[in-house]
């Protein structure tokens, strides 16, 4: 019983990062990168003759990020679409809050060839330090409820029916899959409308995956995602997507619930 609780910690886990793709650009890959160079200057500063460290001065002519400007030549290929803007976070609203959303999320997978479809409900979605996430799902005759706090970066595995749940502090998982959505350049793959909504498709490769979205054009939100590594795709639909606000009693667990505490998430 342990066991498939764990395997469904780890399930979870899996959809709820999958389900923070639409919240890229936060700029937390900007910051590992400074700290990096700090880190070798002061390997420089090490008693080897400082004789060097004027020599790697030219180094410091590597490091105006006119290096890094041919990235800039993949810019032109986003600027060469149909939208205006021309990064992963601009293709996401560059963190514009949606309001609250509700929606069934469809997933096909080589793992589970049937779609499973769980319900969906957004608070705050695009967001990060504010969104919060619901989502129910059924297994066995059992449904689980999932409830995230983006901001507290807590996650509560609730097993309704047994009136338990099972917190996660999440506070060590990666803030979002693309932690340099504001420097990746997705290439326009055309439009496509996808349940009556318009749509601008988007596909970008990174880590040896290959992402590819149909985002709503009028609302930046994804309606549908395709994920590929080693030649394995799996599919996320957005189905009955419906804005509006939404209780906030939805995203809070009730009182009386026995609450476990599982250990931090460690990536």
């Amino acid at each position: 019983m342990r066991k498939s609780r764990i395997v469904l910690i780890c399930m979870a886990l899996a959809l709820i990062l999958a389900l923070l793709i639409p919240l890229v650009g936060c700029g937390g890959g900007g910051t590992g990168t400074t700290s990096t160079p700090t880190g070798t200057s002061t390997g420089a500063t090490t008693t080897p003759t400082k004789t060097p460290t004027p020599t790697k001065t030219p180094t410091a002519t590597k490091t105006p990020t006119a290096t890094k400007t041919p990235t800039a030549t993949s810019t032109p290929t986003a600027t060469s679409t149909s939208t205006s803007g021309n990064t992963l976070s601009d293709v996401f609203g560059g963190g514009k809050n949606l309001g609250d959303v509700q929606c069934d999320m469809v997933m096909t997978s080589p793992q589970s060839p049937q779609p499973t479809t769980q319900k969906v409900d957004y608070k705050n979605f695009g967001v990060a330090n504010q969104m919060k996430l619901r989502m129910e799902m059924s297994q066995e005759g059992t449904t689980t409820i999932y409830l995230v706090d983006y901001s507290a970066q807590t996650m509560y595995m609730w097993l309704q029916d047994q009136n338990i749940a099972y917190k996660m502090d999440m506070s060590q998982a990666p803030s979002n899959p693309t932690a340099n959505g504001d420097q990746i350049h997705p290439t326009h793959e055309g439009t496509a409308t996808i349940d009556g909504h318009p749509c601008d498709i988007w596909q970008w490769t990174s880590q040896d995956t290959t992402e590819k979205m149909w985002i709503w054009t009028a609302k930046s939100f994804p309606v549908k995602m395709e994920s590929t590594t080693s030649g394995v795709t799996s599919t996320i639909e957005y189905q009955n997507i419906v804005f509006g606000p939404l209780s906030d009693s939805l995203f809070v667990l009730p009182a009386g619930v026995t609450v476990t505490t599982f250990p931090s998430y460690s990536p």
